[in-house]
């Protein structure tokens, strides 16, 4: 996901929660309360964050449509007493059997002490997944992302990419992609370069 590339989130934090779901396959909701420094930081005080997720399913059983999904998702947390860490998320997805598509807007909001301005930040991604039936795959997304809006700074991504899924052997499913991850810097103080990756990852499910 773009916030957690960009650094806003993480995939793992040490907490409590409740999951329940929506009657007739239409979503479910799921609410937590972590300690906020995530699984990679020692907790380093008594503030501890408040996480919802909300996922709505419009046409669940609506053939084509049925793989609409919509959801938002918050992150009430502070990093001191009265220094707010916001993240609102919300985003649209679109399962088919040929393509994967989704698009999302994330806010932030930072105030790492009290006396500190607080930073509100905005950004968007848009991708897609098209797939044949010969097992390729591409990979296409775009991200921008303002980490202030009071000024014109602004990070741009374009990941570029083609996968092979290997034909099934029993329940094991195998891949390989080749992405190019290409990063654009437009307005920061220093300036800073393009930044390109070309990669091979591998995938082995089972």
């Amino acid at each position: 996901m773009m916030p957690e590339r960009e650094g806003y989130l993480v995939s793992a934090d040490a907490g409590a929660s409740v999951h329940t779901a929506f009657s007739g396959n239409h979503g479910d909701m799921h609410v937590g309360y972590y300690n906020g420094e995530n699984y990679n930081k020692f907790e380093t005080n008594d503030q501890k964050a408040l996480q919802l997720r909300g996922t709505f399913r419009p046409f669940p059983m609506g053939g084509i449509w049925r793989g609409l999904r919509v959801s938002g998702f918050a992150v009430l947390d502070h990093y001191v007493r009265d220094g707010s860490r916001r993240r609102l998320i919300a985003n649209a997805t679109f399962e088919h059997k040929y393509v994967n598509a989704g698009v999302e807007y994330v806010g932030t909001g930072d105030q790492t002490s009290v006396s500190a301005r607080r930073v509100d930040g905005r950004g968007y991604s848009i991708w897609a997944t098209p797939r044949s039936p010969n097992g390729l795959e591409a990979l296409l997304r775009y991200d921008r992302m303002e980490p202030d809006t009071e000024n014109s700074a602004r990070r741009t991504r374009t990941i570029t990419g083609v996968a092979y899924w290997f034909p099934h052997q029993g329940s094991v499913s195998a891949a390989l992609l080749l992405d190019l991850d290409r990063a654009t810097f437009e307005g920061f103080t220093p300036a800073q370069p393009t930044h390109s990756r070309l990669a091979v990852h591998g995938l082995v499910s089972f």
